[in-house]
């Protein structure tokens, strides 16, 4: 009889032991946010995952993909290199384009790179999903409404009922500074896409693991001596500068007020002169 014990506790220590390691995973995971791209540029995008608890930073066992309008066409967005440093209940993961940086205040300091971008095609109607390396759906996050037909369904790990739909009811936003934002707390499972997440009250702010938070800003025009907007400094911006020539009118934009002085002048005029020609 004590040996039958000895041999049934050291069963359940093997056990225990070996169940040790799985209790630092990726499953307890939501999208938090996402944004398709910044004032119409789809390039810039960015994807922010949240923990819904602590030992959730095994995620190079996991990838997102995102799916088109009819749940189709598939496409690995990235497969996780790597774990993340920091854990807990809360603890964010971003992921961004190459570019992002470009668009946010201070520039962008992400935890990955994502290797391929959400196509524009996909914006209007698609589907994103946090997924393991075996294609088991621990969150979803369809957008499009009514237009999205594709599949909502995902794993019991986050979703009571396993269903994550109905879908959003917008687009993926790209076209302003917002972001679609999840609006459970950390620890919350997904109910409905369509009650869990709405558009960022203003510009969205992006958090990276290390805690560090990101604003989403319209960079500065890359040619402001374009003043008509028609692809080249010319006779039509000369004239424009010529006609605001002098003291800007007080709380009105001086497009033309190029070196920001408070009035159109020499210097402003020199600088339009030197980038004469299309912009590049």
């Amino acid at each position: 009889m004590i040996r039958k014990r000895v041999l049934i506790l050291a069963a359940c220590g093997f056990i225990a032991g070996a169940a040790t390691p799985a209790v630092a995973s990726l499953h307890l995971m939501q999208i938090e946010q996402v944004i398709g791209g910044v004032n119409g540029d789809p390039s810039a995008q960015a994807i922010q995952l949240r923990m819904r608890a602590g030992f959730q930073e095994q995620v190079q066992n996991a990838r997102l993909v995102v799916y088109d309008m009819t749940g189709s066409n598939p496409i690995d967005l990235i497969l996780f290199p790597k774990p993340v440093p920091n854990e807990g209940e809360g603890v964010r993961i971003l992921v961004v384009s190459t570019n992002f940086a470009d668009f946010t205040d201070p520039p962008v300091v992400g935890d990955f790179t994502l290797t391929n971008l959400i196509p524009p095609s996909y914006l209007p109607a698609g589907s994103l999903t946090y997924e393991d390396d075996f294609g088991t759906v621990y969150w979803r996050l369809s957008w499009g409404g009514s237009n999205y037909t594709g599949p909502t369904t995902g794993s019991f790990v986050n979703d009571d009922d396993g269903d994550f739909g109905p879908p959003f009811a917008g687009p993926l936003p790209s076209s302003t500074l917002q972001a679609v934002r999840f609006l459970g707390p950390a620890n919350a499972q997904s109910q409905r896409n369509v009650d869990d997440y709405a558009l960022t009250d203003g510009a969205a702010v992006f958090t990276n693991n290390a805690g560090a938070s990101f604003t989403v800003t319209a960079p500065p025009p890359k040619c402001p001596w374009d003043i008509d907007n028609s692809g080249d400094v010319g006779v039509k911006d000369l004239l424009f500068l010529l006609g605001a020539w002098g003291p800007c009118p007080p709380k009105e934009d001086c497009p033309a007020d190029f070196d920001v002085s408070g009035d159109v002048g020499v210097k402003d005029l020199l600088s339009l002169l030197g980038a004469w020609g299309p912009c590049l």
